[in-house]
């Protein structure tokens, strides 16, 4: 039987929640509004969104040995509505690993010519650091547009969910 890890398991819940959340406020935007970018950020709104649902989907590998397979092919540049779904499912799958985590052995990997041997924990960490700092990328191109972006800081997520994090 699997079991979470409750606070593993929360990040997760905010995660997927914070991808979603921006994919679903960014869906409406103009594909000039998409292809916005400021520098120091990693790239366009469009193309973020992209590389942190590409990233997430390369973690929940790594953790898994198993590839979620987009419905779409990448290359064709798809709207953020068929894109949505994928990251539903990567953010699900994600979670649903946490539950076979415990007790997991060492991920060992070839990252630029050198060996890393690692805890999968190790990789949520990573995981969540990265969704936050390329989150805020797509935040800041959004107000340098004059875009209210949505509440998808740690209090947004609490708010958002009183039946678990309220009082």
């Amino acid at each position: 039987m699997e079991t979470h890890d409750p606070i593993a398991a929360e990040f997760l819940h905010y995660n997927r929640w914070a991808n979603l959340k921006l994919i679903d406020a960014c869906s409406s935007l103009t594909p000039e509004q998409l292809d916005g970018s400021v520098p120091g950020s990693y790239g366009s709104i469009y193309d973020t969104l992209v590389h942190i649902i590409r990233a997430e989907a390369s973690y929940y590998r790594r953790l898994t040995n198993t590839r979620l397979v987009p419905t779409f092919a990448w290359e064709d540049r798809p709207l953020l509505t068929a894109i949505r779904p994928y990251a539903e499912q990567v953010g699900g799958a994600l979670l649903e690993a946490t539950g076979r985590m415990s007790g997991a052995g060492l991920i060992v990997e070839e990252w630029q010519g050198q060996k890393l041997r690692y805890q999968p924990v190790a990789l949520l960490i990573q995981l969540v650091n990265h969704g936050v700092e390329h989150r805020t990328n797509i935040t800041t191109i959004l107000a340098q547009q004059g875009i209210q972006a949505p509440a998808i800081d740690g209090w947004g997520y609490m708010l958002s969910h009183p039946d678990r994090l309220g009082s």
